[in-house]
Parts: structure tokens; C-alpha cells; sequence
């Protein structure tokens, strides 16, 4: 199995990659939290993480989700973080969290692809996405290590870097500045950013998308809008702006 967090479609096209070579089958993450008894990852004998960055961390529904589930120790994990700058203290944290579960993270990787944030910030913006050539080399390797049960830790020591990008100071202050709300004048109430939440954290309420809690700050909703109706820190993307991995369709994630 292989387990996956996505937003704007990153982490879905390697998922779903490494599913197809490795003749195995990927799952979104929030299936996995809202259908729990049609999964018994227990009796799995390897299992994949692919999971974007956010504030040099693994995404928070992640962390909470395998900090509780029930996981076989003899069980070979796997982990690829997508990111499109510093994969800061990310494969740390998930050896960590998985030694917590008497689990090892035996081998981690980092593919490097378009950041998604960049458009919640500039308001012009040239997508680079040659970013994405890397991805089938990383896919590859991938597939190989899984393949022959290797063991290579060396992407899982925290830098100092990438503890001051994922201390509580910076990313209290990053999820401020990618805080998420609606403006209740251009949605339309339509629903896609509820269908493509992977945290479920959007209803719609008498016609108009309501915010949740517990948003991850992945930026789905907000690249996914095709009204305008989703505001990054009080701002609107454009919608040529919008990102989305070329190779994958909104219908792709949809979750619901």
C-alpha cells in the first residue's frame, strides 16, 4: 500500500507512479481516516508515504493519522516527500514518529517538484516546470530500493536549517501568512473545494464554502476555486495562477 497526502497533485503523480510499477495501489490518506475497517495495514508487508512539505514538516493529519493506527512492526515503510524547496525536518520526523510505533523508516527519498505556495505570494508567476523532470528518475530509484528491501537513512538527520524552518515559531508564523478563508462574494457555493479537501475541512452552508479548524495549509481549495472564492491571508490567486501537476486531472482529486 502506499499512502498519500496531495493537494494540488504533486504527491498524487508519484503515488499513483510508484503504484503502477511496484503493482501496488495508492490511498489517499483521508480514506484511510474515514473508512478505517476496509484497511488492515497490519498485514502489509511494505508501505509507502508520499507526502508534501509543508513548513519544512510533514503534512499535521499525517502525523496525527500514524501516530495512532494500528502498524506492524515487521512491516518495510517507505517515505518520499515533495517539495519545492527545503524538505526541511520532514523524513526525520516520520522515522520518528514510525520509532514511536516500534516502526522503521528504512528508506527515505526527496523529489523535488513545483511549490504550489508560490502564487499565494507573488502576483505574477512563471511556472518553471522542468522542476518536474526529476520525478520519474526519483520514481525509479524508488521502485529499485522498495524492490530489493534497501536501507538508506542518510536523508533523515535534521540540518539546522531545517530545524529553524520547522521550529513552532516559524510555522506558527507561515500558517498565518497561508491562512485560508472565503470571500463570501464570489463563491458560488459550487462545492469542489469540499470534493478536493484532502482534510476535510470544508462544508458548504447555505450556499457558501465554510472553513474548518483543522485546515492543512496545502492550498487545494485555493488552486482548485474556479470562482475566485477561496482567499490566501485576505488575498485571491488569479487563475492563471492556479496550479495543478500537468500530468493530473482535478477529477484525480477529488475525494469525495
Amino acid at each position: 500500500m502506499i499512502i498519500y497526502f496531495s493537494g494540488t497533485g504533486n504527491s498524487y503523480s508519484v503515488a499513483e507512479k510508484l503504484a503502477v510499477a511496484l503493482n501496488d495501489r495508492a490511498v489517499p490518506l483521508i480514506r484511510l481516516q474515514e473508512e478505517p475497517d476496509a484497511f488492515d495495514l497490519t498485514k502489509e508487508t511494505k508501505i509507502g508515504i508520499v507526502f508534501p512539505v509543508y513548513f519544512g514538516d510533514i503534512p499535521q493529519p499525517l502525523e496525527d493519522y500514524l501516530k495512532t493506527a494500528a502498524l506492524n512492526p515487521s512491516t518495510y515503510f517507505y517515505g518520499v516527500a515533495t517539495c519545492g524547496g527545503s524538505f526541511g525536518v520532514s523524513l526525520y520526523h516520520l522515522r520518528e514518529i514510525l520509532k514511536s510505533r516500534s516502526c522503521k523508516l528504512s528508506y527515505g527519498r526527496v523529489c523535488y517538484m513545483i511549490a504550489n505556495s508560490t502564487a499565494t505570494w507573488k502576483k505574477e508567476v512563471s511556472y518553471d516546470y522542468r522542476k518536474l523532470d526529476g520525478e520519474a528518475k526519483v520514481v525509479k530509484e524508488t521502485v529499485q530500493a522498495v524492490t530489493d528491501r534497501k536501507v538508506d537513512t542518510s536523508l533523515m538527520k535534521p540540518s539546522l536549517v531545517g530545524k529553524i524552518m520547522a521550529s513552532g515559531f516559524v510555522k506558527k508564523l507561515g500558517m498565518k501568512r497561508f491562512a485560508v478563508s472565503v470571500d463570501p462574494d464570489h463563491c458560488v457555493g459550487c462545492g469542489i473545494c469540499v470534493r478536493i479537501c484532502p482534510a476535510h475541512n470544508i462544508t458548504v452552508q447555505n450556499q457558501k464554502a465554510v472553513t474548518g479548524s483543522h485546515c492543512a495549509h496545502c492550498m487545494a481549495c485555493v488552486h482548485a476555486c474556479p470562482h475566485g472564492g477561496m482567499l490566501v491571508n485576505g488575498h485571491k490567486i488569479k487563475k492563471e495562477n492556479q496550479y495543478r501537476h500537468p500530468e493530473v486531472e482535478m477529477k484525480d482529486l477529488f475525494l469525495r
